[in-house]
Formats: structure tokens, C-alpha cells, sequence
């Protein structure tokens, strides 16, 4: 991807300002939620000793002098699949954390509704970044020292000073990416290269057997962009159009999965998903080695997304937390975040350590072409019609 080209999408996206961030009416969606402490699914910590490799980054890199002794544990809160078990187990062996919690949410709104419903104990999470302000603004994160974060200084500038964290002062860009099609070729008789492709498939050969992650959001850009619209779009006539096309396609969606659709896929339980790159990397490995799996991006125009990482307000082990942020951001590291999960990284430094044929790979750094269709999101998680529509269709599927 040109530089210039992806700067000129960001400052796009630096445009897309919202004057009020709306959490409050997502808290509906979802029920609150016990102390994280207390949880013992989703977590955890690989048991596996650290390989050489693993240990060779986690002594690259700087290192910025705690304010206080590393604490024995960390609690993470953030997407299934998105951090690299070598890269747990080398900060654990480093740092002493020998308690390392990862809980995982499927979507921003469940995040939100969880942070709502008062859970409390988790130390860093990972939103998507157009939701940061709210969380500022609802008190649920703290603002960053960056003097103990020095690793952020490899971060390419583009992906900084945007509308979400102005000053930056509050995240840390983790990853970023697209939202759209997995397919897989021996399951389906053509590759989907567009939403009206894919919305052809679905009602068509793919019926029954395709899986959408469970994110508003996301789903939203399909049939927006089919239209034509933005996916941003907030004219009541357009959401109706797009509601009308959900309606049609939800009898023959077989689950919104955000966690386990890579598994779906690979299983053949389903044949397409509409959702993110991660699998291809993982569950699908094989697949795209064999060439019957892929990923692709509509050519009627996308999502482009960034996920950051934040400290919460009530952290209870902030020097854990921020040995993580810094470590995290060693090119080293961060390059073995992209080559697990497949998404690529903002950091300029790692991409010298990324796989070459991840970095070629146009799913994951896109091209010049697709970089010119992408769109970034605004927070519209408390539209009411669009929540109303969000609704309407989980009750409908398989329907």
C-alpha cells in the first residue's frame, strides 16, 4: 500500500467526526456482567514454554522503568484469537506474570455493556478505535503515560493524531484491517468479489451456510454498500432499503459468530462468512495453502477498521499493564502479532520481521485500488433505527 494512499484514507477518516458518542442505549442489547476475577471461560494463558524466537524479541526493544514493582497478573479483555500465544508466554516469562487472564467479547457493544453493567478488575482491552471517545467520555479508561510506552515512537504517523485520540492520549493502534468475505471455493461454485456476489450466494448454494460475525456494525456494510450507500449512512430511507436486504438473507444465515466462524468454516459447516482475515492464518491455514480458501474485499467498497489498545480506569495492576503496551510494540513482537493473526500492523518497524508473503498478501495490506474504496466507521451504536433493524434480523435468521 502507497503511503501517501493510505494517509489519504485516514485523513478520510480524520473528517468522520461525531460530536456525541452513544453508549447508553447499547446497554439493552446485552446483560451486565460479573467481576472479571471471578470468570475462569475464555481465558488464560498458553502453557507452552516461550521459543527462541520469542525470547530473542522479548529482549529487543525499549524498555521504559516501571513506577512501581510489574505485578504478577494481568487481565486482558478483547477479541477471541487476536494475541499470539508465543508472544503471551515470552512477556510472561520476562515480567514474572504468571497469571495471565484473557477473556474474550464478540463485539464493541458487548464490551460497552459489560464496562455498564459494572464489571470491573480488567487491567487493558482492545476496542475498536471510533469507540474510544465514548469510553473517555463515560470515564471507563484512563489517559496513557506515553514517557512509559516508548515502542508507540515506531508507530506509523498516519495512524495517529485521528479524530478518536486527538492529542493521543488514550490508546495505543493494535491492529487494522477490513470487514469482508471468506469463502471457501470448493463449497461454492464462485469466488465472491462484491456484496451483490455474496448476497447471490447466500440466498442461492451458500443457504444455510453462511455465518456473519456478531457485530452491527460489520453487517451493516453489506447491504449498504450493495446500495451504494455510505455505510455511515443515517437517512431513515436508506436503512430501510438496507433492512430489506437483511430481512431477505437472514432465513439463510446460519449463525452470527464472531469467535468460532473460522472453525465453521473449516469444519464445512459453512461455506462463506461474512467477517475478518484472522482465519485465514488459523483455522483455515490449510484451506488457503490448498487454494480452496480466501478472503475478499467487495468491490463495491468496505470497512476499514482499527483496533487500539486502552488501559481501564480501575486497572488493578497498571505497571503490568503498561510493561504489556510497550512490549507489545517491539517490531519483533508486534511483527509475530501479524503473522499469527493476519492483520496487519500499523507499526513501520515490524514489518521487517513480517512474513513476506503476509505482507504481499493484498487480504492484509491492501492495495492502492481497494485502499481508494475503504471507508472508516462512526460510532452508531446508539441509533435507534439501526438498533431496531439489528434486532429484528438476529430474530429472523434461519427463519
Amino acid at each position: 500500500m502507497a503511503e501517501r494512499d493510505l494517509e489519504a484514507m485516514l485523513a478520510r477518516m480524520a473528517a468522520n467526526k461525531v460530536n456525541r458518542r452513544s453508549f447508553l442505549a447499547t446497554s439493552g442489547l446485552l446483560g451486565t456482567s460479573a467481576f472479571l476475577a471471578a470468570c475462569s471461560g475464555g481465558g488464560g494463558s498458553a502453557s507452552a514454554a516461550p521459543s527462541a524466537a520469542a525470547s530473542a524479541a522479548a529482549s529487543t526493544g525499549a524498555s521504559a522503568a516501571p513506577a512501581g514493582d510489574v505485578e504478577s497478573e494481568l487481565f486482558v479483555y478483547n477479541w477471541s484469537d487476536y494475541i499470539s500465544p508465543t508472544n503471551i508466554d515470552a512477556f510472561k516469562a520476562e515480567f514474572g506474570v504468571d497469571n495471565f487472564v484473557y477473556d474474550i467479547f464478540a463485539n464493541n457493544e458487548e464490551l460497552i455493556a459489560k464496562l455498564q453493567g459494572g464489571a470491573s478488575g480488567y487491567d487493558i482491552c482492545c476496542p475498536t478505535a471510533e469507540y474510544v471517545p465514548g469510553m473517555v467520555e463515560e470515564g471507563f479508561i484512563t489517559k496513557l503515560d506515553m514517557s512509559r510506552i516508548p515502542n508507540a515512537a515506531t508507530m506509523n504517523p498516519a495512524f495517529q493524531s485521528l479524530w478518536w485520540d486527538p492529542n493521543n492520549e488514550y490508546l495505543v493502534p493494535k491492529d487494522y484491517g477490513t470487514t469482508g468475505i471468506l469463502w471457501r471455493n470448493d463449497l461454492v461454485t464462485a469466488v465472491p468479489e462484491s456484496w451483490q456476489a455474496f448476497k447471490d450466494l447466500v440466498v442461492g448454494e451458500a443457504s444455510g451456510k453462511t455465518v456473519m460475525v456478531d457485530s452491527m456494525g460489520d453487517v451493516m456494510v453489506f447491504p449498504l454498500k450493495l446500495l451504494g450507500y455510505s455505510l455511515n449512512s443515517e437517512v431513515e430511507s436508506e436503512l430501510e432499503e438496507a433492512r430489506q436486504i437483511l430481512l431477505e438473507v437472514a432465513p439463510h444465515v446460519l449463525a452470527l459468530d464472531s469467535d468460532t466462524y473460522g472453525d465453521k468454516m473449516a469444519n464445512g459447516e459453512a461455506s462463506l462468512t461474512l467477517g475478518w482475515t484472522g482465519p485465514l492464518g488459523q483455522e483455515l491455514a490449510d484451506l488457503v495453502t490448498a487454494g480452496t480458501a480466501g478472503y475478499s474485499v467487495p468491490s463495491e467498497g468496505t470497512l476499514f477498521w482499527m483496533d487500539a489498545w486502552v488501559m481501564l480506569a480501575d486497572a488493578p495492576h497498571p505497571n503490568a499493564a503498561y510493561e504489556w503496551l510497550n512490549f507489545i510494540q517491539r517490531p519483533e513482537v508486534q511483527a509475530e502479532e501479524t503473522n499469527f493473526n493476519l492483520y496487519a500492523t500499523p507499526n513501520d518497524a515490524a514489518k521487517e520481521f513480517v512474513d513476506p508473503a503476509i505482507l504481499a498478501n493484498p487480504a492484509i495490506f491492501p492495495p492502492d485500488d481497494v485502499v481508494a474504496s475503504l471507508e472508516g466507521a462512526k460510532d452508531l451504536s446508539g441509533s435507534a433505527q439501526r438498533l431496531d433493524i439489528w434486532e429484528e434480523f438476529k430474530s429472523a435468521i434461519g427463519g
